[in-house]
């Protein structure tokens, strides 16, 4: 008889093994991508309020500028009012809507709706003249802003690797 009770639980452990022996689970691979290089005379700065990533670049006698890319919810506030807000921090007048299109380039590399703006005046902050290109790529729900700011000798040596590296700037 005791041999009876065993041979069952036996049997029933043997049916639970068997009954989790399934297909395996599958295991999923996620690769994070990689950050692009920025170019080389790009150095790594800590961004400011809702700037998702900042660089600084420094060269001597030319000058100093900053490079900064800030991600909103929708249009972010709009093509007029951000231009316009960057106008605010060069010293110069607002634009109304119907000078805006004269202004803005379009930036083929970021989607049909992305747009530059070349700004030069005087920074509020530092009371020094300035160059400002800024682009704003609108994107599904989400808006992009690229700004390149700084003394316009460097701003000007450094547009190209600006406009060059934001495609790849994610």
């Amino acid at each position: 008889m005791v041999i009876i009770p065993k041979f069952k639980l036996v049997l029933a452990i043997w049916a639970l093994l068997l009954a989790g022996c399934g297909d395996p689970p599958q295991v999923e691979v996620y690769t994070i991508p990689i950050e692009p290089t920025p170019p080389e005379s790009w150095d790594l700065a800590t961004p400011f309020g809702p700037e998702k990533a900042r660089f600084s670049i420094s060269e001597g006698l030319i000058g100093s500028a900053n490079v900064s890319m800030t991600v909103l919810q929708g249009d972010g506030g709009g093509l007029l009012e951000n231009v316009n807000r960057w106008r605010g921090q060069l010293g110069l007048e607002p634009l109304e809507e119907k000078d805006l299109k004269d202004m803005l380039k379009p930036v083929e590399a970021l989607g049909d709706e992305a747009r530059l703006v070349d700004l030069t005046g005087t920074s509020k902050r530092s009371q020094l003249e300035e160059r400002l290109i800024g682009v704003i790529a609108p994107q599904g729900e989400l808006t992009w802003f690229y700004k390149l700011m700084g003394t316009p000798d460097l701003v000007e040596k450094s547009q190209e690797g600006f406009l060059g590296y934001l495609p790849d700037w994610r």
